[in-house]
């Protein structure tokens, strides 16, 4: 019983955080951090050009996307998955080229080990009804 009440706020909570990140985290990387280092970074992985923009649009509105089909979805299992190989795949990329991220003092990759494990609970935990109806 407890567990139940526990999860009835925390998993509408976790869902809400981990939307918020997704769709901050496209918004950010297409109107906020400077376009000439998010190229450059791009280009270290080899990408230039017209394909770095549409890989740096893809992305940013694939994350944006995530985030708002955690809200509005009713079935999330499969966007669980998603975002699991999104994020390993992310990380992985940036472990191959840009490696020295991994050191950087504000963690921006090392911050990817709890989000994968917050959505790996959510997989595992959220029975994926649809949104609660609070």
């Amino acid at each position: 019983m407890r567990r139940n009440a526990l999860l009835g706020w925390s998993l509408p909570l976790m869902r809400a955080a981990l939307a918020f990140t997704w769709i901050a985290t496209g918004l950010i990387s297409l109107f906020v951090y400077p376009r000439e280092l998010s190229l450059e970074l791009l280009a270290r992985v080899g990408l230039a050009g017209g394909l770095a923009n549409a890989a740096l649009w893809t992305a940013a509105l694939l994350d944006i996307a995530l985030g708002v089909a955690l809200l509005l979805m009713r079935s999330r299992a499969l966007l669980y998955v998603a975002q699991l190989v999104l994020v390993a795949t992310y990380t992985l990329v940036i472990t191959i080229w840009l490696p020295e991220q991994w050191s950087h003092p504000f963690g921006p990759v090392l911050k990817n080990l709890p989000l994968l494990a917050m959505i790996a609970a959510l997989a595992a935990l959220d029975r994926g009804d649809g949104p609660d109806p609070r």
